[in-house]
């Protein structure tokens, strides 16, 4: 798992947030104001990285966000982390839905009973989830169509991994099955 070291109220870690919960990122972020371990985890980085720090220190800036790589990388590039955490991350199906919908809460209890690779995005606590819903809803009349006539929110719907949009959960659970 790839490690960012920073903390809550530096600009710079904001945004890597930002991007890390927008794309899902598999990075663990050590807020250095939540535990003095990630403190010290930071200093002995710090310290055991001079020339990486020489511009930081030269400029008297702290050096956060820095990223430790799962092959022990250590870097401040945050792009150079972003990139390797998009290798990194497991191919699944994607729900979009919500947490308030039966049928979404019932389709996602049987992929995650099957334990089957699904990143659940929920369009209520979310406004980027949001965004996608309807980016998907508006560039998939196809799917859509029937639904606005009755009324309906249109969810869950799947992204498989060939980037197919659909809203047949047999179709989301079989490309699911196919990454197992």
């Amino acid at each position: 798992m790839i490690r960012m070291i920073g903390n809550h109220i530096c600009k710079d870690c904001v945004s890597a947030m930002e991007v890390i919960q927008r794309e899902r990122l598999p990075i663990e972020f050590h807020d250095m104001e939540k535990a003095l371990d990630y403190v010290k985890e930071f200093l002995e980085i710090r310290e055991g990285n001079p020339e990486l720090y020489k511009e930081a220190r030269e400029n008297n800036q702290i050096g956060i966000p820095v990223f430790v790589l799962e092959d022990g990388t250590v870097t401040m590039d945050c792009d150079a982390a972003f990139e390797a955490a998009r290798r990194a991350k497991k191919p699944a199906v994607v729900m979009v839905g919500s947490h308030l919908c039966k049928a979404c809460r019932n389709r996602l209890a049987e992929l995650k009973e099957e334990g089957l690779p699904v990143e659940f995005h929920d369009i209520v606590e979310n406004l980027n989830d949001m965004r996608l819903y309807l980016r998907i809803r508006e560039n998939h009349p196809e799917l859509y169509d029937e639904i606005r006539k009755e009324g309906r929110v249109g969810i869950p719907v799947f992204i498989l991994p060939d980037g197919t949009v659909t809203n047949d959960f047999e179709a989301a659970r079989e490309a699911a099955r196919s990454l197992k």
